[in-house]
């Protein structure tokens, strides 16, 4: 080091006492107070009671209380019903007994209550028959699974008068989201692909499925049939049936369009597909104003208009993008199909902005879809052609029980007790955005 370079100050050091912050300890949440307790008292010894300064017995003046969940497995019950008969002693005959009152099955030996909980395992918990048969048998009662399948069939046929009238109900809405997926079906010793549909609705929430043999454009246009509105799903070419009278304007969706986009970005190195980037951030942008929305709380005509002031410009020049974009790419790669696939569904991926009652994507049907895709992973396929559309019955009451945040259990055994006596014309009293139990 040369002797004149200059030497270098010290460097001034000032301790800063930082605290840590508190540790977040966790707080268990109260256990809900409508379960039934059991109240357990340990109490003191004689020799504890004693008071160690003067030797007097110390009065209980409270307890240390702590509560812990146990749980009482569920059980079966044989209810036995007594129908009074009388018969006239001085006339020999005459005999007068209490009818017998109507069941859902009748001649059977489930009550609604039974009948609820096998729906409730087998569509709602996704609980093949065969472990249901296995759960009773534990319990010693023995129930083939056979009968339980005649169960679910009648139990089904029955509650389908009350899907129908939610479809009813449904087609008056102004707006409809769907989907499909698969299901496997056995039939004559071999298992064939069908389909379930879902058709959904938020004013009030509901949830109608379907199964059809084959995923053709008349299912849903059947299912549809004087239908007029708006209807948002995937860029299907099924649907257009549907659109072509007019009446009905499709609505496509946004997360479709990102999914094709994301893929590419992911497979691919940072970078090296800007593209897909760029288009990611242009989308980004149109979701961040549907969280601005929803912060605000804004009713229908203000979402409207926020995305009218703030959605459309950012479209027009996305648009513009892509247009510039495809033409510089070749036409088989990745990303200029994913450009493509947003071009030619541009006016119906655009028409969210027409009504606030819209949604940028059709992630609400694809919501509803999703425990069809959980429950054939563990029952695999159905069992019947017959069975497919009994399914679509019973998951259209549990879906929409959950959407309307209602025990689907509860709501069932309620509707199969009640559902025999109540008549055509008092149907939607029972229908799960309608339902009050009867001991309310």
């Amino acid at each position: 080091m040369p002797e004149d370079a200059p030497v270098a100050s010290p460097v001034a050091f000032k301790t800063v006492v930082v605290q840590s912050p508190a540790k977040n300890q966790p707080k268990r949440t109260a256990l809900p107070a409508h379960l039934p307790r059991e109240i357990v008292v340990l109490p003191l010894s004689a020799q504890d009671r004693q008071c160690p300064a003067c030797g007097e017995e110390r009065p209980v003046i409270g307890y240390e209380s702590s509560e812990r969940l146990d749980y009482v497995p569920a059980q079966l019950k044989v209810v036995e019903t007594r129908r009074e008969k009388c018969a006239c002693a001085k006339c020999q005959g005459q005999l007068t007994t209490v009818p017998a009152p109507p069941q859902i099955i009748e001649q059977g030996i489930p009550l609604p209550g039974l009948l609820a909980h096998l729906l409730m395992a087998k569509y709602g918990y996704h609980l093949p028959l065969y472990r249901i048969e296995q759960i009773f048998a534990h319990q010693g009662v023995p129930i083939a699974r056979t009968t339980l399948c005649d169960w679910v069939i009648q139990s089904g046929w029955q509650l389908q008068p009350l899907v129908e009238r939610m479809l009813a109900l449904l087609k008056q809405q102004p707006v409809i989201f769907s989907d499909d997926t698969t299901v496997a079906v056995q039939d004559r010793g071999k298992t064939r692909e069908t389909r379930f549909w879902v058709y959904a609705g938020h004013s009030p929430p509901i949830v109608v499925y379907d199964h059809t043999e084959t995923r053709a454009g008349k299912h849903p246009k059947a299912k549809l049939e004087g239908y007029s509105g708006y209807l948002q799903a995937d860029a299907y070419a099924g649907y257009d049936q549907i659109f072509a009278a007019g009446k009905v304007l499709e609505v496509a969706c946004w997360a479709h369009a990102r999914r094709k986009f994301f893929e590419i970005a992911r497979q691919t190195e940072n970078g090296k597909r800007i593209s897909a980037h760029e288009a990611l951030e242009y989308i980004g942008r149109l979701y961040a104003i549907e969280r601005e929305a929803k912060e605000q709380q804004l009713d229908a005509e203000g979402t409207r208009k926020l995305r009218q002031e703030q959605a459309r410009p950012i479209l027009a020049e996305f648009k513009s993008w892509l247009e510039d974009r495809l033409r510089q790419l070749a036409p088989k790669t990745p990303t200029a199909q994913a450009i493509g696939y947003a071009l030619k569904n541009w006016p119906a991926l655009e028409r969210y902005t027409e009504d606030g009652r819209l949604e940028i994507d059709n992630n609400r049907s694809e919501r509803a879809i999703r425990p069809l895709t959980i429950g054939r992973k563990n029952w695999l396929f159905l069992g019947s052609p017959k069975g497919g559309q009994v399914a679509a019955t019973v998951f259209s009451l549990i879906q929409t029980c959950k959407e309307l945040d209602l025990n689907p259990e509860a709501y069932l055994k309620d509707v199969l007790t009640r559902l025999p006596t109540t008549k055509q014309r008092e149907i939607d009293s029972l229908l799960p955005h309608n339902w009050k139990p009867a001991n309310v």
